[in-house]
């Protein structure tokens, strides 16, 4: 016999055997069970029907009227909306630079570094006058640096609370306390 006879050919293909009868048992058969046909329903309509009516109402508006209308609590407060304060934040940088670019400085606006120096140089006043002479030179009325001074002031150290060692790395170390200083004029 050759390769590729008839023999080796039989060999190939594939039984034929009848399906066992237990075999699609557990699932029904479509053909068995099949839906009963719908009726036709139409596309168009002159008139509304309810199954038209039904297909055409919205979900949403009518799970929003269930919940109602929003209560509004009036105690709150107002919030502004973030484009209003950006918009008021570029205003005023504007309105700053304007200032910083002119030659006279404008009544009772300073920068910080202005503000350190008038409530530094306040604490040190000589004399009743020069204390009163400042808000002049700076461009601020009298009043603004009185009721600004009550709750604002430069940064003043307590001589007596200054302590340096030396820590275990070798690193220097200090610790001072803050002081408020008021006026030495407007004391005397």
């Amino acid at each position: 016999m050759t390769m590729g006879s008839a023999a080796s050919k039989s060999a190939r293909k594939l039984a034929k055997t009848v399906s066992p009868g237990w075999a699609g048992a557990r699932t029904s058969n479509p053909a068995e069970h099949a839906p009963s046909p719908r009726p036709v329903m139409p596309l168009a309509s002159e008139t509304k029907t309810e199954a038209i009516m039904k297909d055409g109402s919205d979900t949403l508006l009518a799970n929003l009227q269930k919940l109602g209308q929003v209560r509004v609590d009036h105690n709150m407060r107002t919030i502004k909306p973030a484009a209003d304060q950006a918009q008021h934040i570029h205003e005023s940088r504007l309105l700053s630079e304007d200032q910083a670019r002119s030659s006279r400085q404008p009544h009772n606006r300073l920068v910080a570094a202005s503000l350190t120096e008038l409530l530094e140089e306040r604490k040190y006043a000589p004399t009743l006058k020069a204390l009163e002479e400042l808000p002049k030179k700076y461009a601020i009325d009298s009043d603004k640096v009185e009721r600004l001074a009550r709750y604002v002031n430069s940064p003043s150290v307590h001589p007596d609370s200054v302590k340096r060692w030396v820590s275990e790395d070798g690193a220097e170390q200090t610790t001072m306390l803050a002081s408020w200083v008021n006026p030495k004029a407007q004391g005397a």
